[in-house]
This record gives C-alpha cells, sequence and structure tokens, in this order.
C-alpha cells in the first residue's frame, strides 16, 4: 500500500481520533492503481490509550470515473469537443508562464465566422451546428500542434506558442481553409472569417488582457472588410473607450439638448431656388466638445438608442420645418435619414403620422432618406411600413445611390420617388470620362422611371455646369451652402434672391 501522506495509523495514535483520506491508491499485482478512500479510527483503551485502529477501505473508482467526466464537461464544448473558454485561459495562465520563464513568444487567433447568422437562418440550427463541428475539424485538422478552443457561439481560437512560428502565415492558412466550401448534407455551404491577433509580450502580460485584445482586433477585422485578419494596436484600446464613453454620454444627451439638428439646403437646378433641407444631427458635448455624427449615430445604431435619437431627430425637424412655413416658407419640405432599427419599430408609422398631423404639415412636406442596404432588406415590417409611409402620403428619398450594392431589383418593390446621387460620383465628374458616362446613366434611369435625382457633394461650377447639362433636377453641396444651424437657415432664407 502507498499512502499520499503520513501513516493513517500514526495519525490515528498521534491525533487519537479518526484520521480520514478522500483519495490515495492501492497497487494491483500488475502494477495498475486502484484508487480508494479510508478512515482509520483509534482503538482506545479503558486507561485513554491507543492499542489499535480499524482501518476501512472503499473502491472509488466509479465516483474517480465520474468526476473526471464532471471535469471533461467542465472544460470542454459538448458540440465540437474542443476546449472551451474556461480551459483556455487556464491553459493561457500556464503557457504564459513558461514564456516568462523561457522568453519566447505567445499569440493568439481570435475567430469568428462572418454572418454565421445567415446559416442558421437559412439552413436551419442543425445545419448551423454542423457547420461549426465541420469548422472544428477543420480547424484540428491544420493546426495539429496547437492548442485550439471553441469559445462559444460561432467564435473560436487558436494558441500558439514558443518563437518558431509565422504569425501572418498561420493567420493566412487559417483564413483560406476556411474558405474553401463545407459539404453539409449535400449542400455545399460557403463561409468566411474574421481573425484578431494579440502578441505576448507587446500586447498584454496577462491572459484575459490577451484575450480581450485579440477580441477587439477580430472586430477591427469585420470593421475591414471581413475574411481577413488584424493585429491589436494600442489605438483600438482608445477606440473602444471613446466609443463606451460615447454610449455612455449619449443616454443623456438628448435629454439635455446637446444634439441638435443644422440643415444643407437642396437647391432647384434650374431656378437655384432653395426648395428643400436635409437635417443633419449635431452632438457638441461640453466637455468632449463636438462628436462626429457618423461615430455617435454608428453607437446609437448598435445599442438600439438610435430609435430614440430618431424620434428627437424628426419632432426637432418638423417642429422647425412648421416654423419656417408659418413664416411664409410654405415650399419646403425637409428630408430626414431613416436607420433600420427605426423602421423595424411597430409604432414608427404612426409617430409619423402624429408628428405631421400635431405640426400641421402636409405628409408630402416630408421626404424619408433610406439606404440601398435598407431597401434591399426582406424583413416584412420593413417592407410592410416603407409602404404605409408611402400610403399616408411621405416621400421616399434613396440616399447615397450606387455605392456599395450593385441590386437595384427593390425599386420593384418600394415605391421610390427620389434617387440621391452619392458624391464620390460628382466629385470627380467634371474631369474623370468614366465617372461622367456612369452619372449620367444613372440620371438618366432615374429618369426613366419618373424618378427626381438630386446630387450630392457639389462643389464647384464645373460639377454644376455637368448637372445641369444633363437635367439633374436639384443639387445640394458646399457650391451653395454648408450645413447650418437653423437660426442661420433662417438668414439664408430671407436673403435668397430666388426665395419667390
Amino acid at each position: 500500500m502507498r499512502f499520499s501522506s503520513r501513516c493513517p495509523l500514526c495519525q490515528t495514535a498521534e491525533l487519537k481520533k479518526a484520521y480520514r483520506v478522500e483519495e490515495d491508491f492501492f497497487v494491483r499485482k500488475d502494477g495498475t492503481l486502484l484508487p480508494i478512500a479510508y478512515v482509520s479510527t483509534p482503538m482506545i483503551d479503558d486507561n485513554g490509550e491507543v492499542i489499535g485502529s480499524v482501518i476501512v477501505f472503499r473502491d472509488i473508482t466509479e465516483r474517480k470515473k465520474y468526476d473526471e467526466k464532471i471535469k471533461y464537461q467542465a472544460y470542454h464544448d459538448a458540440l465540437t469537443d474542443l476546449p472551451n473558454r474556461r480551459y483556455l485561459i487556464e491553459k493561457l495562465k500556464n503557457e504564459l508562464k513558461k514564456a516568462e520563464e523561457h522568453n519566447s513568444r505567445i499569440a493568439i487567433l481570435y475567430l469568428d465566422l462572418d454572418n454565421f447568422k445567415n446559416i442558421n437562418d437559412s439552413f436551419g440550427h442543425v445545419m448551423g451546428d454542423l457547420l461549426l463541428k465541420n469548422v472544428a475539424q477543420r480547424l484540428t485538422m491544420i493546426h495539429p500542434d496547437c492548442f485550439i478552443a471553441r469559445l462559444g457561439g460561432d467564435e473560436f481560437a487558436v494558441l500558439l506558442s514558443g518563437n518558431d512560428f509565422n504569425i501572418e502565415e498561420i493567420a493566412c492558412k487559417t483564413i483560406q481553409s476556411l474558405n474553401q466550401p463545407i459539404k453539409l448534407e449535400n449542400k455545399e455551404v460557403f463561409i468566411t472569417t474574421s481573425v484578431g491577433i494579440s502578441v505576448y509580450p507587446k500586447d498584454g502580460d496577462d491572459e484575459m488582457a490577451l484575450i480581450r485584445h485579440a477580441d477587439m482586433a477580430m472586430y477591427d477585422a469585420k470593421k475591414k472588410g471581413k475574411n481577413q485578419f488584424s493585429f491589436y494596436t494600442a489605438e483600438l484600446e482608445q477606440q473602444k473607450i471613446r466609443k463606451s464613453k460615447i454610449e455612455q454620454l449619449l443616454r443623456t444627451a438628448i435629454e439635455r439638448k446637446e444634439v441638435s439638428l443644422c440643415y444643407q439646403p437642396i437647391v432647384d437646378t434650374v431656378s437655384k431656388r432653395i426648395i428643400g433641407l436635409e437635417a443633419l444631427a449635431r452632438w457638441n458635448h461640453p466637455e468632449i466638445g463636438d462628436i462626429p455624427a457618423n461615430e455617435f449615430i454608428a453607437v446609437a445604431e448598435e445599442n438600439g438608442q438610435i430609435v430614440s435619437l430618431g424620434k428627437h431627430i424628426l419632432k426637432t425637424a418638423l417642429q422647425h420645418l412648421k416654423q419656417l412655413h408659418e413664416i411664409g416658407f410654405d415650399y419646403l419640405y425637409v428630408s430626414v435619414n431613416l436607420s433600420l432599427r427605426q423602421l423595424r419599430h411597430h409604432e414608427f408609422t404612426a409617430l409619423i403620422s402624429q408628428l405631421l398631423q400635431k405640426n400641421k404639415l402636409q405628409a408630402s412636406h416630408l421626404e424619408i432618406e433610406i439606404t440601398e442596404h435598407i431597401a434591399l432588406s426582406d424583413e416584412k415590417c420593413v417592407i410592410h411600413n416603407i409602404q404605409e409611409l408611402k400610403d399616408i402620403g411621405v416621400r421616399i428619398a434613396i440616399d447615397d445611390f450606387g455605392v456599395g450594392y450593385s441590386s437595384i431589383g427593390y425599386l420593384r418593390t418600394f415605391s421610390v420617388d427620389t434617387l440621391k446621387i452619392d458624391k464620390s460620383f460628382i466629385f470627380d465628374v467634371a474631369t474623370n470620362p468614366n465617372t461622367a458616362q456612369l452619372t449620367s446613366a444613372l440620371i438618366t434611369f432615374a429618369h426613366n422611371l419618373n424618378l427626381q435625382v438630386v446630387a450630392e457633394g457639389v462643389e464647384s461650377a464645373e460639377q454644376l455646369c455637368f448637372l445641369e447639362q444633363h437635367h439633374c433636377n436639384k443639387i445640394q453641396g458646399y457650391l451653395f451652402s454648408p450645413p447650418v444651424s437653423f437660426e442661420q437657415l433662417v438668414s439664408l432664407l430671407h436673403s435668397s434672391p430666388s426665395r419667390c
């Protein structure tokens, strides 16, 4: 018999009480170990002296098997059988100790499958689970010597240790491998992945920092277009801190009236008369100053605050339009940008109707700008809400037309009034023949569909001349006016020679 501590007989005699050992081993004749637990109970005579002990042994083989099973389940993912996040953290902690002793490197590749939700939505969760299993198998196959973990959902990690590895090469190999089609139940499924990379000691000296930084780098890879890798940088940390701060400040910004509106005039190309206004949100915070609209709008979109922010913008824009109508500019309309989240809201159309009635405005005095991304949405609630807006007379414009999407099939679904040509087309329309031809084709295309055309970003007389020659209906840009405050807008309208 082999004991893991002092002899139980000695312990029993010394302490004069029962001595318990929860786990030890007997050695069988064949050399294998038999796990046991035992209790040594002292035999005490009338004089209080220990004269012996009784030892009771118990075979704990089944308990050991159960404990090992529980431990395995606690450290492994049930679906893929890969190590889980908890195991990765402990493994990384141990590897960091070795790396410090041997002055070696550690790298974490943090993987997230791109648009995995589309797989679940298109093929169902059973197929989604099969895909995750296949991805796990493929990662194990291409990185046989690496520690690979599933962190949850469609996120995986590859842990690299030592000095003899090329991070970029491994990242590229991983992405290329997952780019190959995956066959699931006689269907070929295509998936891409975004990879974030953090490296010890440059990017952190503890396990949680390295995982967090790799995660941040992964989101940077997604933001850059997906299906690529990105290294962690200190700048990403600053961006995350700023984003978190903006998210917190935005919650009270509307109540404190920090978010205001400015307006860029929309001008009739022929008469040069201001006929419309695009409402643009601006945020000036007393501590950190002006916050770019694309920055805080993106945060609001992500966390859902865009619904309350959008309501504030609509409410303010229509109140201002009412004031302009009351002082004689009753021919003006206002154009307001909408987000997908706003259009998903079941009470959105009712809100628009209430605001129009409250301000005694015709529905045609409001134009809603949606992007091609929204127009391509096949969500029933979005399509329904846009159609309801059209039914009550609100005008619909496609903003940034021609940028990022090649399908125009949505024009069959939506009854659109206006196409707004993105400023990227206007920028070199007077100097680049290819841009000129494409812009001319876009204008002709819109007119053939009886749509109004607004050119954004007009800054020069040459650009204006081109747009006049091709009968673009409306223009907006710095050639006429930058975005101005409501007070400046009133002055501009009063001084405009084409007021009537």
